[in-house]
């Protein structure tokens, strides 16, 4: 083999290990985007023929995350007995957490084991904004417990539950407002104190927008779904493992139970 077929032999095997990321992460959007029956236009604007449902969102959710998180419709519960407004969707532990009820179609989780919570609408709005703050706060609200855990050198002490906030938005397809980034819009997202803030709003065809502390962070345009899943991934990361629930604090409803 002479030298000029080796140098073009060499420089076709750099050529074959480059990896164009730009348009990875373009075709994982269009790929979301199918999945919430949504279709990208030539210019990566999706269309519609009607919205996201809650169905879909989870599915897409679902597909996006690592296996470690469950996603679903849930009630939230607490050690009291108290139970939360239904979620569309939630993002909760199902690797670490012991205790998920069932009843038919329903599912009960510990408000510990919860990540993120989510109502799906079919658009932003004032009104539906302030809809979702209330269901979020139905979760907030729910009291978490928190246990130390053993390892191989000692015992990691408990974990404040402020520590880990449980993330909160809406999920939408399109906005009632002109622009997203507008005065009206900013008012109603900035809304709320710890208990019912959103962290997340997306309208699939308009925009994403994060909050952090008091500022309101806006994805690229086109790029609002993949960077609405993205951020919301690396919040979710930062939050590490949930809550180690104190299962005696659930568990003493079971010594209520005697036998003859």
């Amino acid at each position: 083999m002479d030298q000029q077929t080796t140098e073009s032999l060499g420089t076709e095997a750099c050529q074959s290990t480059s990896f164009n990321l730009r348009k990875a992460f373009a075709a994982k959007q269009k790929h979301m985007l199918s999945g919430l029956g949504l279709m990208p236009t030539f210019t990566n604007h999706p269309t519609a023929k009607g919205d996201a449902t809650e169905e879909r969102w989870i599915h897409m959710l679902s597909d996006f995350l690592p296996q470690r998180y469950g996603v679903g419709s849930v009630f939230a519960i607490d050690s009291f007995g108290k139970q939360s407004q239904q979620i569309d969707v939630a993002i909760y532990d199902r690797q670490y957490s012991p205790l998920f009820f069932k009843q038919g179609d329903l599912t009960f989780v510990p408000v510990e084991s919860i990540y993120a919570i989510f109502e799906a609408k079919p658009e932003l709005s004032k009104g539906y904004v302030e809809y979702a703050r209330d269901k979020i706060a139905s979760v907030r609200k729910l009291h978490r417990t928190s246990v130390g855990i053993r390892h191989a050198g000692g015992t990691y002490p408990p974990q404040e539950p402020a520590s880990k906030p449980i993330l909160g938005g809406i999920l939408a397809t399109d906005t009632t407002w002109k622009d997203i980034q507008g005065k009206a819009a900013r008012k109603a997202l900035l809304g709320g104190g710890i208990t019912d803030r959103l962290d997340f709003a997306i309208a699939v065809k308009d925009g994403a927008v994060e909050r952090v502390d008091d500022e309101l962070i806006y994805a690229p345009s086109d790029q609002q779904l993949i960077w609405f899943a993205m951020r919301l991934y690396k919040r979710l990361s930062r939050l590490g493992t949930v809550l180690a629930l104190d299962l005696d604090a659930y568990g003493h409803y079971i010594d209520d139970v005697r036998q003859d």
